[in-house]
């Protein structure tokens, strides 16, 4: 062979592996980058879905808070009252409008909504500003917030079968085009307004005080990890407790140990405060199984769990069902008095009467011996103030959490139509308090 000839075949091939491995880098390289690029798109994508979630979710809440507020003012009997339901209703109708804003919708997909909400919004802030410079309401203010009242919950009703079909995985946002008929599937952002009550709200004050400090505990000796297993072992009882296995310390919200205790039938995480030894938490995460029991065996096998664990005498505030599980809340008594700051909640397993969940945060935050004050006004008196729109139904004397005081009040239930409302005068000043709306749901009763 020519030495030339051999010379140049052998460049050839070199050449060509070299542009083979260069086309290979090549390729890899557009496939890295491809890869990456569908990457960043993907978390992209998820970033705004995440935020068109979280303003769907929020647009829902505020507007059920609008339509909750809408029906206290045409019951609230105090002016102060009254302009803090319209300040409160004012700011909801802007956080809804900022929220809708984020929805993937044109601006005529949502031009109803907005009309509907932006009018919601101008009539409180001026109702608010009126009474707020000495004004007073009219029959046709009250006229307009019936109106209101009737488009809000209708509204938030439509509003709230939209959030079901979302959660069930419906592609309610992907369409390319929604006209402003009404009949499309994002009736009743696209229609006219048409309770879906999302709640916020398990009870009278069930959110108690947060200032922090666990007046419940002061004074109490610290105790070891061994000492607080065998707490929790007498709390949740010896004969149910089949394992309990220590998993480490927290201080949230106060210094506790925290365990993993099993029963025969249940696994529970439990949390027991360093200070004393007290049950802060029992959480249960799991099935409960076939309901064998009624809403009222297991309140009745909750008031009992908490009396022979010392919890003394305790009156049942609200409670709630789901998946099989009775929550109940409770709130410590004294001379009569019903003491809201000091609730405890309790879960019950409609299965078979077991209690696998309990949280003592407010209780333990909370429950002191208190210096009841001789009520200024009658029982008589504080019912005279309500609203002229409600019915009395019943009355007792209550104390309830404000920030981080206390104040004694008159909790005065009362109905309005088919609504049912409770009120709270002050016993020493006469002054409405809070306003809340009793919640009628499948799962039970409900405030907020």
């Amino acid at each position: 062979m020519n030495e030339t000839y051999y010379v140049a075949d052998v460049r050839e091939r070199d050449w060509a592996r070299i542009l083979n491995i260069a086309l290979a880098a090549l390729l890899a390289g557009v496939l890295i980058f491809s890869t990456a690029q569908t990457a960043r798109l993907n978390e992209a994508n998820a970033r705004i879905n995440a935020v068109v979630q979280k303003a769907f979710y929020e647009t829902c809440e505020l507007t059920e808070g609008m339509s909750v507020n809408f029906r206290k003012l045409l019951v609230a009997g105090e002016t102060g009252q009254i302009q803090s339901l319209l300040n409160e209703t004012a700011l909801q109708t802007q956080g809804a409008l900022a929220n809708l804003a984020l929805l993937p919708l044109g601006q005529e997909t949502v031009s109803a909504t907005l009309k509907f909400i932006n009018q919601a919004g101008d009539f409180s802030g001026a109702l608010a500003t009126r009474l707020g410079n000495g004004g007073e309401l009219t029959e046709e203010d009250y006229e307009t917030m019936e109106s209101l009242s009737e488009t809000a919950a209708a509204f938030s009703v439509s509003l709230g079968r939209l959030l079901d079909r979302y959660e069930r995985g419906e592609a309610v946002f992907d369409a390319n085009d929604y006209d402003a008929t009404g009949e499309e599937s994002l009736y009743p952002i696209t229609g006219t307004a048409a309770d879906y009550p999302v709640l916020l709200y398990d009870g009278p004050f069930s959110d108690g005080r947060a200032d922090g400090e666990f007046k419940g505990l002061a004074g109490l000796a610290q105790v070891d990890e061994a000492a607080a297993r065998q707490a929790l072992i007498a709390f949740i009882g010896s004969a149910q407790t089949a394992e309990v296995a220590f998993t480490g310390e927290s201080s949230i919200p106060v210094d506790c140990y925290e365990y993993t205790a099993r029963t025969a039938n249940y696994t529970l995480d439990v949390g027991v405060t360093k200070a004393g030894g007290e049950i802060l938490y029992v959480l249960f995460d799991g099935v409960a199984g076939e309901v064998n029991l009624t809403d009222a065996q297991a309140i009745d096998a909750a008031r009992a769990f908490l009396l022979s664990r010392g919890y003394g005498e305790m009156e049942l505030s609200y409670s709630s069902r789901f998946d099989g599980i009775l929550t109940a809340n409770f709130a410590a008594v004294q001379n009569g008095v019903v003491l809201y700051p000091d609730l405890v909640k309790v879960q019950v397993s409609l299965a078979d009467g077991s209690v696998v969940g309990l949280e003592a945060a407010n209780y333990l935050m909370n429950h002191v011996p208190r210096q009841l004050e001789i009520p200024a006004l009658s029982e008589q008196d504080a019912v005279a103030r309500i609203g002229g729109a409600l019915t009395p139904i019943e009355a007792r004397l209550c104390v309830i959490p404000e920030n981080t005081s206390e104040f004694l009040c008159y909790e005065i239930k009362a109905s309005s139509g088919e609504d049912t409302f409770l009120v709270y005068i002050d016993a020493m000043s006469g002054i409405e308090r809070r306003l809340m709306q009793v919640i009628e749901s499948e799962n039970g009763s409900l405030v907020m």
